[in-house]
Parts: structure tokens; sequence; C-alpha cells
């Protein structure tokens, strides 16, 4: 029975075949372009629906890059090619954001040198010459946002903060930046690296504002894993200590700062000076933790 089914099926799809052989080619046209014209909405409306969340999409320059990518050669060695720079833009565009002229023809010139060298770099040296550049990279970023004008602004205004405290109000200035005033004397042995103590915090901006407290109940803070310029004054402290200290950027969150994990909101500022009250509790017990 399926055998008789089919031979029929295939009878039937012979006479289809003969049938519709002078409309094939009309019909093939009509699919095409109704394909082609439903591709061009489907694409141009996820546009449309992107430029409406970003207004400074100049869409005449996007349709120029579009036509070009559209027109170019269909070979997959050029595909490949035009890939692979494609990616390469958005290093491009990290570069030229962090001060970085990108000269196109240095690039082609050592671009086409490393592709067509006669020997063949082995995994470790790519991995190594990927860290170099990396490291290169880091290193023009940070000094990008070395002279932005809110990290100037910041750092300056850190050190007079500073200076004048240390001239009008009694604060002491260690060899590494930062500022304190003892207010209340502690006794006992200074704490010391890899001490957890325990402590009564209240962190202020140089304009007075808190950003932090720990309230009345003290934090436990390992010294190894707090900003340098914290961890630098309990080691100046004893427990029962109390202490107002100025902590310049540099030895607080960089010029980075500081954001709130959940809402992404800037919470210090970059190459921020910030002020802490602090309370040195005491040591934290084993059984405690």
């Amino acid at each position: 029975m399926k055998k008789i089914i089919s031979i029929a099926m295939v009878a039937l799809m012979v006479l289809v075949a003969v049938s519709c052989n002078e409309k094939s080619a009309n019909k093939a046209t009509a699919l095409s372009d109704s394909a082609n014209a439903m591709f061009g909405d489907f694409t141009g409306s996820i546009i449309k629906f992107q430029s409406q969340r970003d207004s400074a999409l100049d869409k005449a320059a996007f349709m120029r890059g579009m036509e070009y990518m559209l027109g170019g050669d269909t070979a997959q060695s050029f595909i490949t090619g035009m890939s692979f720079g494609m990616q390469l833009i958005n290093e491009v565009q990290r570069m030229t954001k962090n001060g970085i002229n990108f000269d196109k023809s240095l690039f082609m010139k050592h671009f086409e040198k490393a592709m067509n060298q006669d020997s063949t770099l082995n995994e470790q040296a790519l991995q190594q010459l990927q860290m170099d550049f990396q490291s290169l990279m880091q290193r023009a970023e940070r000094e990008a946002k070395e002279k932005d004008p809110k990290v100037v602004e910041n750092l300056k205004a850190g050190e007079a903060y500073l200076n004048e405290a240390v001239s009008k109000k009694g604060f002491t200035k260690t060899a590494s930046g930062l500022a304190y005033k003892v207010e209340k004397e502690g006794q006992g042995e200074n704490f010391k690296d890899n001490d957890v103590v325990l402590v009564k915090y209240t962190g202020r901006h140089i304009d007075g504002k808190e950003f932090d407290s720990s309230k009345e109940n003290p934090v436990a803070f390992n010294l190894n894993q707090v900003v340098p310029g914290f961890a630098e004054m309990l080691k100046l402290m004893k427990p029962g200590e109390k202490a107002t200290v100025i902590i310049p950027g540099s030895l607080a969150y960089g010029i980075d700062g500081q954001s709130n994990p959940m809402s992404g909101e800037q919470v210090i500022g970059p190459n921020e000076t910030l002020v802490f009250d602090i309370e040195a509790v005491g040591l934290q017990e084993k059984n405690e933790k």
C-alpha cells in the first residue's frame, strides 16, 4: 500500500511540474521580490526602533555604510576580511577614546608584515603580544582618565582641604600623604597586617556630606582588604582609639572612584579625597566570625 501511495505522489509531482513549467520563472521572481521586500521592511524597522532610543544616530551615514557593505565583493575571503575589520573598529574607537590617534597607514604596514611573515608564532608568543597590547591600552586609558577635568578638579580640591587641615586644625601628615588627628587615645598594641578589626566609622565627602556609616554597630575589617589609606590609619591606632583621618584619592578609590553595585550610581568620585571618623573598638575574636 505504501509503495502505491509513493508512486502516486511521484506521478502527481511530475504532473504539477509539467503544468507549472511556464509559470515557474514568474513565481520565482515573485517570491524573490516578496522576500527582499519583507527583509527590507523587517531590518529597516529594527533600525527605526533603535534610532528612537539613540537620537545621535546619523541615518544618512548609516545608509552609506550599509550600502557599502552590501555592494562589496561576495567572495568568502573578502567577507571574512570585512567582518574582521568591523571587529577592529571597536578597538579603534577605544583607542581614540583614550587619546590615541589611530594611524591607519602605520597599522596596515605592521598588519601586513605580521600576516605575511615566514615564521609562525606559537600560542605563547601570541598570548604575550596580546598581554603587551592590553597593558599599553590600560596605560593609555589611565593617562586619559588622569587628564579628565573632574579628576583634576577633585585632586586639587582634596589637596587644598588636606593642607588646610594640617596647617590650621592640628592634623598630622604621614609620608604616604594622608592626614589624621587623634580624638581619643587608645590602649595596648597597634593593629597590624592580617588583623581583623572591629570599627565604628562615618565616611564623609570634604563638603561634609555623609556617604557611609556603621551607625552604632561595629564592622569587622580585614586590614588586607580595605583601601590603603584606611588600612594605614588603623595600623596607627590602638584598641579604643578614636581619630579623624583625611584620605587622598590615591590612597582611597583612585581615578575610578566607587559606584553602588546595585544601582550603578557613583558614590565616590574619581580621585576624591575622603574624611573618616573612626573608632577602633578592638580585634575581632575568632568565635565572633
